[in-house]
């Protein structure tokens, strides 16, 4: 039997928006990911639950107006893949993350 150790590349806690990004990416450098969240997923209690999400571009640091770009390219990629709409524009032009 293997030792613990060697179970996992990498542990991620917390299934949230930032952890389940972190170990997709993982995963797609072929890391052996355990993902740990404390409630049930899908459930209501984190920062970005609900149906709907606005994703915005304006924001005081240049660093993450110019990161917005690259957001948007890993967004379609990842719809690419899981074929699937995962944003749409509403009025306006403003972004929503759909089914979060």
């Amino acid at each position: 039997m293997a030792a613990q150790k060697d179970l996992y590349d990498v542990i991620v806690i917390g299934a949230g928006i930032q952890g389940c990004f972190t170990a997709y990416h993982l995963a797609k450098h072929r890391k052996r990911i355990l993902l740990l969240e404390q409630f049930f997923l899908p459930h209501s209690r984190g920062s970005s639950h609900g149906q709907s999400r606005i994703i915005r571009k304006a924001y005081l640091q240049d660093f993450y107006t110019q990161m917005m770009h690259e957001c948007y390219q890993i967004w379609a990629q990842l719809e690419h893949e899981a074929g699937t709409q995962l944003h749409r524009w509403a009025a306006g032009g403003i972004p929503c993350i759909m089914g979060l």
